[in-house]
This record gives structure tokens, C-alpha cells and sequence, in this order.
């Protein structure tokens, strides 16, 4: 018998955009949202995950004029209450729950969270993976609360990297020097839309290098030092971007944490023969290389589904746990660069196959 999957846990906000859609005087795309919203949930229990909500959660969501239907919706999408996390002593649970009002969260979220904990606890899951509508330092907060928050989203059309692009769209290049800034992660994204070999075109990623770099750089005896930088930092690069995804980073993290490690330890080897490019100039090709390549592996692995997410994840973590590596039992650990940088290694393979094709000079 095939081991049963996690359960993932629901917050309000998806039950009342779901609920939303349903009403007669309903907007079109709160109709549609409604809609993915629904197959997305039915779909992980497809999946076998068994989907879940805390007491407050259910508490909050069928309160007052929502009840009735409330309880229909629950019923029709195999939403159940989770009541194992009463296993775990209330006292633990109330310290869970002061632990998060006092690391930036709001009394019902710290409460909601705190039981999703407590659920995952009572099932031996460390990190239960929490699906909300919130983001940003709502999330991040969450995250370092023993959840695994993920902002759920269930896009229309699910991306896709086309194999074939006979006519690309135009990707507008970012402006130059804006390694790591909202500059990158358009031209990421505009990239991505476009397709992983677009997104990874020579003179897209160029675009980010300075132009005084690029004139040293361009020198014939300099080529094949850069086709070397250009392949190893896309292949590192992409690798953490996917990394992040699966783990359900936020861009924020990624810029503020993933973003401009390139030392001088990491580039070396890399010289030309002929000593035409200096060592700043490998670090600042290098950088950019890497940083775009970064935001296109999180764009990547964050349009795939959680079942995609969560085996990657399962791949990584077997092979770390063979060569010893432990991270404790703070789940900030796990949202911490060093985390990532050992995870991406071990899902090398995996994305090295997915990149390479797209990597042309």
C-alpha cells in the first residue's frame, strides 16, 4: 500500500474568496477565481492529501449569515476539521500562539496557526504546509512560527516552457546594473512567459552587465572563459531558484537572501588564459549571470503544482539526510541561505537537465 500523503491546511481567506464567487450578484472574476479556487482543493485531495482547517478557522468561517452555505461548501470540496491537533496540551498550544502575537502576527492568525502546528505535531510532520491568501511580512512571519505558509494561488494556466518558439515574443531587456532589483525580476518574468531559452538569451542577460565590462569581456580570447562562467552560474543559479520555489520563499526572500553571493572562492579557476579578464569583472559577470538565473528557476518551480513542489522537496531531503546534513529543529532554518544553497545541490541533476538545453551563447 502506497504511504499516505501529508494533509494541507486551509485558511479563511480561501474559503471566503471561494464563498465570495458563489453568490448571485458575484463579479465575473471573483466567479473565476472561485472556480480555480475550488479545483485546486479538490485537486490535492485527488492528489490523496486530506485537507483540512483548524477550530478557528471553522469557527471564523461559519459564523453568522455564512453558516448554512458554509457548511455545504465544506461538505462538497472534503473539507474537514482537524481535530488530532487536540492531542497536543492546550498549554503548548496557548505558548504556540503568544509566540506568534509577539512576533508580528494578529491574535486570530497566531491562533490559527499555532493549531495548524499543533496538528502537524499530533501527526509527526514537522513544518505542516498551510495554504493562505496572505503574503508578504504576513507570510514570512508565519513561516518562522513551525508552518510551512504557502500564498495560494491556483493560476488559469498553469505555465508551461515551450519546447519549440518559432517567433518569440520580444522580452524587453532590464536596464542595465539592476542585478537584483525590480529591473531583474520583470525581465524574468516577461522572460519566463516567453519561454526558458527566451528568458535565457544571450543578450537579454547581457542587458544587466555593465557596458564597460561587456567591451573588456568581448575580446575573442576571453570567449570561452565567459561561455564557462555563463553555464556554471546559470546552472547554480537556476538550481536556487527552484530551491526557493519548492520551498515556498517569498521574492523578498530571494532578493534579500539568494541574491549577489558570488565570492571570489566560487570563481576560481574560471580566469582566461590570456589574463584579459580581471577578477572584478569574472565577479560582476558571474553575479549577473547568477542572479538572473535565480529569479527564473523561482518562476519556474512557482508555477508548478504543490505535488511537483513537495516531490522535489522529498528528493532533495533523502539525498541530504544520506550525507549527513541536519538543519535542526527551528524551521527558520529552512528559510536561510545555507538551507537552500545544500537543497539546490542536491536537485543539481534534476534542474541541470531542465536548464541546459535553454542555455545558448
Amino acid at each position: 500500500m502506497a504511504p499516505l500523503k501529508p494533509p494541507v491546511w486551509l485558511d479563511t481567506n480561501i474559503l471566503i474568496d471561494i464563498q465570495n464567487g458563489q453568490r448571485a450578484a458575484a463579479s465575473a472574476a471573483e466567479k473565476a477565481l472561485s472556480r480555480r479556487f475550488e479545483n485546486e482543493i479538490l485537486n490535492l485531495a485527488k492528489d490523496g492529501h486530506e485537507v483540512l482547517i483548524s477550530p478557528r478557522v471553522k469557527f471564523e468561517f461559519l459564523k453568522g449569515a455564512r453558516a448554512q452555505s458554509g457548511e455545504k461548501l465544506l461538505t462538497d470540496l472534503r473539507i474537514v476539521e482537524d481535530k488530532m491537533m487536540t492531542q497536543v496540551p492546550r498549554a503548548q498550544v496557548w505558548k504556540w500562539g503568544n509566540e506568534g502575537l509577539n512576533h508580528g502576527l494578529s491574535a486570530f492568525d497566531s491562533d490559527v496557526v499555532a493549531q495548524v502546528r499543533a496538528g502537524g505535531v499530533a501527526r509527526g510532520i514537522k513544518n505542516p504546509v498551510f495554504l493562505t491568501r496572505d503574503s508578504g511580512g504576513t507570510l514570512i512571519a508565519m513561516r518562522r512560527r513551525g508552518v510551512q505558509a504557502l500564498d495560494f494561488r491556483a493560476p488559469e494556466i498553469r505555465l508551461k516552457v515551450p519546447r519549440n518558439t518559432p517567433t518569440p515574443p520580444e522580452v524587453p531587456p532590464p536596464p542595465a546594473g539592476s542585478v537584483a532589483g525590480e529591473g531583474l525580476w520583470s525581465a524574468a518574468k516577461a522572460g519566463f512567459k516567453a519561454g526558458l531559452k527566451e528568458a535565457l538569451k544571450a543578450e537579454n542577460i547581457a542587458a544587466m552587465i555593465p557596458d564597460l565590462v561587456l567591451m573588456v569581456a568581448d575580446k575573442v580570447a576571453a570567449r570561452e572563459a565567459l561561455k564557462n562562467i555563463q553555464v556554471k552560474f546559470i546552472k547554480e543559479g537556476f538550481a536556487k531558484g527552484v530551491a526557493a520555489g519548492v520551498m515556498g520563499w517569498s521574492e523578498e526572500e530571494v532578493a534579500s537572501n539568494l541574491m549577489n553571493r558570488i565570492t571570489a572562492f566560487r570563481v576560481q579557476g574560471l580566469e582566461d588564459p590570456a589574463g584579459i579578464l580581471t577578477r572584478a569583472t569574472i565577479l560582476q559577470v558571474a553575479e549577473a549571470y547568477e542572479n538572473y538565473a535565480v529569479a527564473i528557476g523561482f518562476q519556474f518551480s512557482s508555477a508548478k503544482d504543490l505535488k511537483w513542489k513537495r516531490e522535489m522537496v522529498a528528493k532533495g531531503s533523502k539525498i541530504l539526510h544520506q550525507y549527513g546534513y541536519y538543519f535542526g529543529t527551528d524551521p527558520q532554518a529552512l528559510f536561510e541561505y545555507e538551507f537552500i544553497d545544500k537543497l539546490a545541490w542536491t536537485l543539481q541533476p534534476t534542474t541541470n537537465a531542465i536548464v541546459e538545453p535553454a542555455i545558448r551563447h
